[in-house]
């Protein structure tokens, strides 16, 4: 199990992940990450994430950046 993220956890993550995704597209925060962002919590469980449409090389970003900030990242299905 990974660490709970807090603000400076999900900025840090969707910096990371703009510099390495290959296109573009639009990432939307669902859930507890959007709590952080309006000061509601301090902390979350993971970040759900809709991507629409998907860049290039997001899913191996976020795979690694999973590992990297001990972070954990949901996507809708």
């Amino acid at each position: 199990m990974r660490s709970e993220t807090d603000t400076a956890k999900l900025e840090a993550f969707m910096a990371a992940l703009g510099k390495r995704v290959r296109g573009e597209g639009r990432i939307y925060l669902a859930g507890g990450a959007t709590a952080l962002l309006h000061g509601w919590r301090r902390m979350t469980i993971d970040i759900d994430l809709k991507p629409a449409p998907e860049p290039a090389g997001l899913f191996e970003a976020i795979a690694q950046l999973k590992e990297e900030l001990d972070i954990n990242v949901e996507l809708p299905r």
